[in-house]
């Protein structure tokens, strides 16, 4: 299993090196990731595939023991005139330092206040995703069901 850190450091690499479409490997944290930036609109297509490329749409392929280490999710980049719509992608937690949130600090966050020395003030057009007990969700999605949970990661 990769690590989500590596998935946010080759996405914003692919969007500094302005690659179209990019494979990173399937886990269930690097898909719901993905999901979100594909809900927030930095992402224009996710697709489920292998080494190779992008499986054909509705085609199924089953998940066997000698095809789940070359299993990818292709993502496709969005770019706006040219320039990326992604910026910047930063890990907040590390495999080193874990960074949790309650409630509280989430919501100062998301009300542009810094909520401790290592959680910044969410900037305009920020998406903050969080692991909370409902499963990886959005900073907006964590205050609405008000819980907390670790700062994964944002992108902007």
């Amino acid at each position: 299993m990769a690590p989500y850190y590596h998935l946010c450091s080759k996405i914003e690499n692919a969007f500094k090196s302005h690659i179209r479409r990019i494979a990173v490997p399937n886990s269930k944290t690097n898909r719901a990731i993905c999901q979100i930036l594909y809900e927030e609109g930095f992402l224009q297509s996710i697709a489920s595939g292998d080494i190779q490329g992008p499986f054909q749409r509705g085609e199924e392929v089953p998940l066997t023991p000698s095809n789940i280490s070359k299993r990818r999710i292709w993502l496709d980049l969005k770019y706006k005139d040219g320039d990326p719509v992604l910026n910047k992608m930063r890990c907040i937690s590390k495999p080193s330092r874990k960074i949790f949130a309650s409630p509280q600090e989430l919501q100062a966050i998301a009300a542009a206040r810094r909520a401790s020395p290592l959680l910044k003030a969410q900037e305009v057009g920020q998406v903050t995703i969080i692991d909370s007990p409902f499963g990886i969700i959005e900073l907006k999605e964590a205050i609405k069901k008000n819980v907390g949970g670790e700062v994964m990661c944002y992108a902007l």
